[in-house]
């Protein structure tokens, strides 16, 4: 494990839990939820994902569930790995509570080996805003397209790298920094009654646009579509982007 998933690690296990449980719901209000309507719940990319069913989906850094549970509900057969033990003990107390199965490996994606499962999935579906968790964006890529199967899809939905441009961002400004910045874990200002700068802090490396894709075209996956998604409150700035590809 690297220094930066280390870091992220800690992060990501310091009432993780107690912030779902806030956020999300108590298992049993969480998965009544899902199961009423899990369409409702990856929405933003059912019109990619098409139909799950029967599909194998692996779902890296897939949190607490709120994408992959739904998905499992559809029929879809999941697999979440993610560094965090709290999110995977949430997500499987959901997926109980909803009388799915999913599989959820506590492990870090970016150093994540098991020559068992290459070749073995249909998807790969990456969303919320990941890629800064990774300090080697092109070994991640690769990863991924060994464990897809041969005509496999990546369906990646991320922030914008736009957003590097804002001058009170840790980049500052500078869109083509690639340094790693410090920044609070993503719920640190929402929890309940902890004082933010009590949290751990995340360790997190900003990618642009060009770097993405040519890791994912030196990966060997054939990047098939990207859509630039702007943001509600300002059209003309985008938010971000979801990128489609395939393993040939």
């Amino acid at each position: 494990m690297t220094g930066q998933s280390s870091r992220n690690k800690i992060a990501w296990e310091e009432k993780a839990y107690q912030f779902w449980v806030q956020s999300t719901g108590i298992p049993e209000r969480a998965a009544t939820d899902m199961l009423d309507d899990p369409r409702r719940w990856v929405r933003r990319h059912l019109p990619v994902l098409g139909d799950v069913k029967d599909q194998e989906i692996l779902h890296p850094l897939g949190s607490n569930g709120r994408k992959g549970i739904p998905l499992a509900i559809l029929g879809a057969k999941v697999t979440i790995i993610d560094i965090s033990e709290e999110n995977r003990r949430y997500a499987l107390d959901v997926a109980r509570a909803a009388g799915v199965d999913i599989e959820y490996i506590a492990a870090d994606y970016g150093a994540y080996e098991d020559p068992s499962r290459d070749g073995s999935y249909d998807v790969a579906y990456m969303e919320g805003g990941i890629l800064h968790y990774f300090a080697d964006l092109g070994g991640m890529f690769r990863t991924t397209r060994r464990m897809l199967r041969s005509g496999g899809r990546l369906v990646l939905d991320d922030f914008h790298p736009y957003r590097k441009l804002a001058s009170d961002f840790p980049t500052g400004g500078d869109y083509f920094d690639t340094g790693f910045h410090e920044a609070p874990v993503a719920y640190a200002d929402l929890l309940k009654g902890v004082d933010p700068n009590t949290m751990p802090r995340c360790l997190l490396r900003y990618w642009t646009i060009g770097e993405t894709v040519t890791a994912i075209a030196s990966a060997g996956l054939q990047i098939e579509e990207m859509t630039e998604v702007a943001r509600e409150a300002s059209p003309k700035v985008p938010s971000s982007f979801i990128l489609l590809a395939r393993n040939p």
